[in-house]
């Protein structure tokens, strides 16, 4: 049976080491997009909607988080929480992915709402309506017992609206919260977009003989 050598530890970049000044991280969230070439969007920029990443975020369902150990990428699925200009991650504290992030990694969380599968007449027209965000950041360890039971309540209301800590589910105990990692990704830059509309292919608006169609099928019960 093959075998895997543990990887090195994690160490910061050049870039983790220059922290990101408080005034950037104080200014709304849309003032923080497409603020560098990484976070720029080029194709379809007319797409962009930076006004829309925090709705973005506090609808998202599942965050991918990307980042790199000795040269190799790696990209990890989340349940998550936004709130005040940070994504919240949480996991056991032996996790690759939280040691690495931990150590002061910068990361890159992506969030996708689909909004409907766009068929048209002509093959390369067919595509998709959907909601997408991507923030960059460096994480930071929530250690305060009491911000970290906040945080992961919160959290559990947000993907079980109604449902009440001590009265639906009983509250973490201390030795379980003890066990939990939970990090802070402030925000320091974004970008931001959005497709919407029905098929848009040359012949998507014309009526024609030969059988072929145009349609949407809505995805999530968001409007077309």
């Amino acid at each position: 049976m093959a075998t895997r050598s543990a990887p090195r530890p994690a160490t910061k970049s050049a870039s983790a080491d220059k922290t990101t000044p408080a005034s950037a991280l104080a200014q709304p969230l849309e003032r923080r997009a497409e603020t560098s070439p990484r976070s720029r969007i080029r194709r379809h920029a007319e797409r962009s909607v930076a006004r829309e990443a925090q709705r973005m975020l506090e609808a998202g369902r599942v965050a991918h988080v990307a980042y790199t150990v000795d040269g190799l990428p790696h990209v990890i699925p989340f349940l998550y929480d936004y709130a005040d200009g940070a994504v919240y991650l949480h996991g056991a504290p032996a996790s690759r992915t939280l040691k690495s992030l931990r150590a002061g990694m910068p990361v890159a969380i992506e969030v996708m709402l689909l909004d409907g599968l766009i068929a048209s007449r002509d093959a390369e027209s067919h595509s998709a309506n959907y909601r997408s965000v991507v923030v960059y950041g460096v994480a930071e360890r929530v250690t305060v017992m009491a911000e970290k039971r906040a945080i992961l309540e919160r959290m559990t209301t947000r993907y079980f609206p109604g449902r009440t800590v001590g009265h639906d589910y009983a509250a973490a105990t201390e030795k379980q919260m003890r066990a939990l990692e939970v990090l802070r990704v402030p925000v320091e830059e974004l970008s931001a977009k959005m497709r919407d509309g029905g098929p848009r292919g040359p012949r998507d608006d014309e009526p024609t003989d030969d059988g072929h169609t145009a349609f949407v099928v809505q995805v999530g019960g968001r409007p077309v």
